[in-house]
């Protein structure tokens, strides 16, 4: 029999702890006939804290009513802190032996300065639409076959601070080189092969403090991203591919929330859901095709050229290599690994003839200093990011296609600089020339 810790002053009888748990143990007032002793719906009534009532800690109160949230605004008061300066939880769970379990936990101060600013946690929407002034719209050079620039996981996602201030894990202005470059070029088509956001809120792996209320801003960063895209390249087919990070918000609805699954609003039957990443981005509005179902999500420049995200990855070699390899008879754009490089590979063809094919990584936009949340990344004491090196690299991609060919280029970005063709590309010309909304 074990004795319960509450009643461990000599003074009780030995409880065992199932008896405790179920709400029976004479440490709550209950005696053997079933009696309650003091019961009243005031502050002062019996109670159990397993902490106190600044964090996320459970307070218990014993009552003969059910409370309700002024009484545990009182409560609240009563322990010393202003009710109107706080956001907290409560339940009621019945007691079989009579009366109420009043329960309250998650006391914590609002993060808005006072009730008036919001909810402390703000519900996830859509970006507030924004017009992006560009520069002049510039005729695309000439060129014998159409033009795809690609790009790949810019990890658009935020840390906050101990301070308050927000640590990102994109690159803003390697995303603002890329907006230049297509603006220069003027791509037939712009194509973003995946983990567009990092959402690491809804990830599977271990949680920072610093992940929480990190979803909208990262919402608003890359809806003005793309929106810059866009008034850079007005009449460019624009595709975002489903990557494994984008994946995030879905698996997550499933598993916390899955009445809430597929919900799209009230009389818009062919629309994307409203918890979804085209609807929250906007991407109707912005002509951007979207394409789901990672890991299947697949765009096609031609029918032997096909960009997916990518689920292959070789921390040791290349990953280029895996796909040429197993898919040798078609050419595969692919991110996810955030490395840049090109694979060739030629096999035998019909009648002694050789086949030829490529596999391409266009690198990725995001940081690569370990800001981004992954399996060599650590946080210090403050909860900032540690500063590391990733075996990872910058860069985007440009593909000349027609029919029946692809010619694959990667250009790397280092130091804020990519030379395309002969041509520099800067950091600091791009974020000078970064459009205004």
């Amino acid at each position: 029999m074990s004795q319960c810790k509450y009643a461990a002053d000599g003074t009780a009888k030995p409880r065992t702890i199932r008896r405790h748990n179920a709400g029976q143990c004479i440490c709550y007032g209950i005696t053997r006939a079933g009696k309650q002793a003091a019961t009243t719906a005031a502050p002062d009534a019996a109670h159990e804290s397993a902490g106190d009532q600044n964090g996320a800690n459970l307070y218990r109160e014993m009552a003969d009513t059910a409370w309700g949230a002024d009484e545990w605004r009182g409560f609240i008061k009563a322990k010393g802190q202003d009710p109107d300066t706080v956001t907290f939880q409560w339940g009621v769970t019945s007691n079989p032996l009579g009366g109420y379990w009043n329960k309250l936990w998650n006391v914590r101060p609002l993060v808005a300065a006072d009730s008036e600013t919001g909810p402390a946690w703000p519900v996830i929407q859509r970006p507030a639409p924004v017009i992006v002034a560009f520069p002049p719209h510039i005729s695309a050079p000439p060129r014998g076959m159409r033009l795809a620039i690609k790009c790949a996981d810019t990890q658009i996602g935020f840390r906050r601070l101990a301070n308050g201030t927000m640590e990102p894990f994109h690159d803003a202005a390697a995303m603002a080189l890329f907006v230049s470059v297509c603006h220069a070029y003027q791509p037939d088509k712009i194509q973003i092969l995946g983990d567009f956001l990092d959402l690491a809120s809804q990830g599977r792996w271990v949680q920072e403090a610093g992940f929480a209320q990190t979803t909208q801003p990262a919402l608003d960063a890359g809806y003005l991203f793309l929106a810059s895209l866009r008034a850079a390249c007005p009449d460019a087919e624009m595709v975002l591919v489903e990557g494994n990070h984008d994946k995030r918000m879905q698996s997550f609805i499933e598993a916390n929330a899955l009445a809430a699954f597929g919900l799209k609003r009230a009389g818009l039957p062919e629309s994307w859901p409203v918890m979804s990443m085209p609807f929250l981005l906007r991407l109707d509005e912005l002509n951007i095709q979207y394409v789901d179902a990672y890991p299947a999500a697949t765009d096609w420049d031609n029918d032997l050229t096909r960009n997916i995200h990518g689920t292959k990855s070789n921390s040791k070699g290349s990953t280029t290599s895996q796909y040429v390899t197993d898919l040798p008879h078609l050419n595969t754009w692919a991110g996810h690994t955030h490395r840049t490089e090109i694979t060739y590979r030629s096999v035998l063809g019909p009648r002694g003839t050789a086949v030829e094919s490529y596999s391409a990584n266009p690198g990725c936009l995001c940081r690569t200093d370990g800001a981004v949340p992954g399996t060599n990344s650590a946080i210090t004491a403050d909860g900032a990011a540690a500063r590391i090196v990733e075996n990872w690299q910058q860069g985007f991609g440009m593909a000349y296609y027609n029919d029946t060919e692809s010619w694959p280029y990667v250009y790397r970005i280092r130091n804020g600089r990519a030379i395309v063709e002969g041509r520099e590309f800067s950091r600091a010309q791009s974020t000078s020339a970064l459009p205004r909304t």
